[in-house]
């Protein structure tokens, strides 16, 4: 959950390190998708190295997220919907414990 709390401050300009999340991500412009309306654009992976970068681990997960838990006003409040979505939904496969 650390990496989806990581996207999170990214796309909001909350890291503490002077970062543009456009070096990482890229917000689709699609318009009809399902789920949020944040989804971010995966790049094409090239080899098994490219897809364990954070920008990559991070993207199927943050693109499956509800609205709800996506466009909240505070990381701390973020933080709360995403565990209570990863219970409710039995969304636990998708995170590893760190």
């Amino acid at each position: 959950m650390a990496d989806l709390a990581t996207c999170y401050k990214l796309l909001n300009g909350l890291h503490v390190i002077d970062i543009e999340s456009t070096n990482f991500f890229v917000v689709s412009t699609n318009t009809q998708t399902r789920g949020n309306s944040c989804k971010l654009k995966k790049n094409h992976i090239l080899n098994i190295r490219d897809a364990n970068m954070f920008q990559n681990r991070v993207i199927n997960v943050w693109n499956k997220l509800p609205e709800s838990v996506v466009l909240v006003a505070s990381i701390s409040r973020f933080k709360r919907r995403l565990s209570s979505f990863v219970v409710n939904v039995g969304f636990v496969e998708h995170f590893s414990v760190n």
